[in-house]
């Protein structure tokens, strides 16, 4: 599951923020789209029914994920579009509900709008297409 991560996950949302098109962003998006279900669909047959992938305490999946969930945040302020639904991904939504509202999340994870700002630059520096109105 790491490597579906690191491999896939990772790159496609960051190609978000790099696209130089609006036609390649939408790509992105759809390759998002399309490793969140993945992932979903790993966890369904790993999680034995337990709150995070580790059981019954936040492990190092946990965070991996976990890690990603602002940026999806991110990602939907800055282009409308939501990766985590309920309907489509309710092992995934309800991690993601659960991990935001531990302690070491709280502690750790940096507010939204910092990622925002952030990604604002980097699609600066990297000349990507602008946001959408």
């Amino acid at each position: 599951m790491v490597s579906l991560l690191a491999s896939q996950l990772f790159p496609a949302w960051l190609g978000i923020l790099k696209a130089t098109t609006q036609e390649e962003r939408a790509e992105k998006v759809k390759e998002t789209l399309a490793v969140v279900e993945q992932l979903e669909a790993a966890l369904a047959q790993c999680s034995n029914g337990k709150p995070f992938f580790a059981g019954d305490y936040v492990g190092f999946l946990d965070l991996v994920v976990g890690c990603n969930l602002l940026w999806f945040e991110a990602l939907r302020r800055l282009f409308d579009v939501t990766f985590l639904v309920a309907g489509k991904t309710p092992l995934l939504a309800n991690r993601a509900e659960r991990f935001g509202a531990t302690e070491a999340a709280r502690e750790v994870v940096p507010d939204a709008d910092m990622a925002v700002e952030f990604a604002k630059k980097l699609m600066a520096s990297s000349g990507s297409a602008p946001v959408a109105s």
